[in-house]
């Protein structure tokens, strides 16, 4: 039986994801044989690696897309890349928006893009929210591939077009 992949990507960016990785790294499931954890810590320091599972600093784009079409669940910062792949593979995601009170960011636009998400499959852990402790059963049932879907908004790509045309 292959387990189910939870893959935990903190961005690329300079500031260290220390909330976030103290929330997982203190859920049973980080120390469960049952699933397989593939994190992405950024600048992010990881000391303790989880019972099964990798830890990469940072890793090619495709290799990302590989991970998250492998997920059953992805715990990610609020980042609008990320975000449009949650969508694009139809993923169950918890996010947790960087903040600048926690020195994660120079500003809050991931708490502004957090406030707009609004999905069955997309849980937001704001900054005085508890982190949820995870679901192995629950997990175990979304560990399915899924097919890509086109989220593109052609009407607004023509509008871009041809203002940089027009």
């Amino acid at each position: 039986m292959v387990k189910p992949l939870i893959l935990v990507t903190m961005g690329t960016n300079d500031y260290p994801f220390t909330r976030l990785y103290n929330a997982i790294k203190n859920d049973s499931l980080y120390t469960d044989n049952r699933c397989e954890w593939f994190i992405q810590t950024g600048s992010c320091e990881a000391p303790v690696a989880p019972a099964c599972g990798v830890i990469e600093k940072i890793i090619p784009r495709a290799d990302m897309e590989d991970l998250i079409r492998r997920s059953a669940l992805v715990i990610s910062h609020c980042g609008i890349g990320t975000l449009n792949l949650m969508l694009k593979y139809r993923k169950r995601v918890i996010f947790v928006p960087r903040v600048a009170a926690h020195d994660e960011f120079s500003d809050d636009h991931q708490l502004q893009i957090a406030r707009e998400i609004k999905n069955q499959r997309m849980k937001v852990v704001f900054p005085d929210d508890q982190f949820p402790l995870l679901d192995y059963e629950q997990i175990k049932e979304d560990n399915k591939l899924s097919d890509p879907v086109d989220i593109t908004n052609y009407d607004l790509a023509e509008i871009i077009n041809q203002k940089l045309t027009g």
